[in-house]
């Protein structure tokens, strides 16, 4: 029988977390009442679902491998049979946001394809190291089955904050004080609001009443005055005296804008302040969406890719293949942008006239130009360049607006310089950079 100790209790001088009478692996749902709390979380695991992870190369992106099609199909359409990619990767992104560690069993077949990726909830796990073989294992405590093991290859482990590299711990831990802030203020409000007319005041009796005559009368008067009864009217006998005391109303609008709470949630999370709804005039909605792909999600984006290169690829092709999250979504421009971008790119050859009417939105043309490439210069298509204009390309001759040849004498002459000029003997090219001092002499 092997002997093991569990990472989450153990510690060596730090060297492990250990966060006294709290579970590093456990955080209350009840965290998700609290409004930022739960925005964070939301767009960070939102944002990261909605995006498809892709495998690419070092040399070829866009890999047509179909040994690939299985894992591509696990981690962006359904990777077991009770959901689809984007609640897999959301509740992965929430457990890991929440508990610090996100978990999911790798199912193979018998020849060792990967063939499902069942997500495992954070109660259910237990790592441990196992002093007999030195390893890290998992112990599964599934709900009214017996518990197994499984060995760090047979298991998706994605971890937050870690001092070991084994177990990781939620952000929220560093959000103790700060929640716990945001929630005096907001009972305070609740109760303010919620008090209507019966805020702190004096109701002043005749005669000298005892304790339990004075709580006996301030009930009686709560109860005919709250409620229902919040706004009736109040009527008074000749000998009592009912005084409000005011409130300074400066200290609830302090409370109701304060954003300390929020600012300090988005840094936790790392996050921009505008993901939680607060305005940031210094900059714009491009920049700040470029902020926030890569200074936020790609930290969280690398969690995942780097889990995932070691686990769901052989040795053999993580030397030449690594996932990547395509955050095109992320990176839309507003309408105008887009269209200039575009048609910037269209001239210089860059897109196609498919490509340029896809990323306006449009439906391909249906004539002889879909998926013609073009340039600048009457936007003559590159084809008929290459067929008309052979040496445009071998040689490298200047050519007027008309598509007709200007020679090297004539472009001396116009003062035009970088003209490549082929060479007779291997074919190669060589920039010819003088040009025309004005007084009929070539410049060295």
């Amino acid at each position: 029988m092997s002997f093991f100790r569990s990472l989450t209790a153990f510690n060596d001088t730090g060297s492990y977390i250990d966060f006294q009478d709290t579970s590093p692996r456990y955080v209350p749902i009840t965290n998700l009442k609290n409004s930022d709390v739960f925005t964070a979380i939301n767009v960070i695991s939102n944002d990261i679902a909605t995006n498809p992870i892709k495998l690419e190369s070092d040399n070829v992106n866009h890999i047509k491998d179909k040994r690939f099609n299985q894992l591509n199909y696990l981690l962006n359409i359904k990777p077991n049979d009770f959901m689809t990619a984007r609640d897999f990767k959301y509740a992965l992104t929430a457990n890991l946001l929440l508990t610090g560690n996100s978990y999911a069993r790798i199912l193979k077949d018998k020849v060792g394809n990967i063939v499902d990726l069942e997500l495992l909830k954070p109660s259910q796990v237990t790592p441990f190291l196992d002093e007999d073989s030195g390893e890290i294992k998992y112990e599964i405590q599934p709900y009214g089955q017996t518990p197994f093991d499984l060995s760090a290859n047979e298991i998706l482990h994605i971890k937050f904050l870690s001092t070991n590299g084994y177990v990781g711990a939620s952000p929220l831990y560093a959000l103790a004080d700060e929640m716990r802030m945001q929630k005096s203020g907001n009972e305070m409000l609740n109760a303010f609001f919620g008090s209507g007319i019966n805020g702190s005041a004096i109701l002043k009796m005749p005669g000298d009443l005892g304790p339990d005559a004075r709580n006996a009368l301030r009930n009686k008067w709560i109860e005919g005055n709250s409620g229902d009864s919040t706004h009736r009217l109040i009527i008074l006998s000749g000998k009592e005296d009912y005084q409000p005391i005011e409130i300074d109303t400066n200290i609830l609008k302090i409370i109701n804008s304060n954003d300390y709470t929020t600012k300090q949630i988005a840094k936790a999370f790392g996050i921009p302040i505008s993901r939680l709804g607060l305005e940031n005039s210094h900059t714009s909605l491009p920049q700040s969406n470029l902020d926030y792909v890569q200074n936020s999600l790609d930290h969280y984006f690398s969690r995942f890719t780097s889990e995932f290169n070691v686990k769901l690829l052989s040795s053999k092709d993580s030397l030449k293949y690594h996932f990547e999250f395509d955050v095109s979504r992320l990176m839309e421009l507003d309408t105008e942008t887009n269209m200039k971008l575009t048609l910037d790119w269209f001239k210089a050859g860059l897109l196609s006239d498919t490509e340029s009417r896809t990323r306006l939105g449009y439906a391909p043309a249906d004539d002889e130009m879909a998926g013609v490439r073009t340039i600048m210069s009457n936007f003559v298509p590159i084809q008929n360049i290459r067929e008309n204009f052979p040496n445009n390309v071998a040689v490298g001759n200047a050519y007027d607006d008309t598509g007709k040849p200007i020679s090297t004498k004539e472009n001396q002459k116009s003062g035009i310089s970088n003209v490549l000029k082929g060479n007779e003997k291997d074919g190669s090219t060589e920039s010819d950079t003088s040009s025309d001092d004005g007084e009929g002499k070539q410049n060295d």
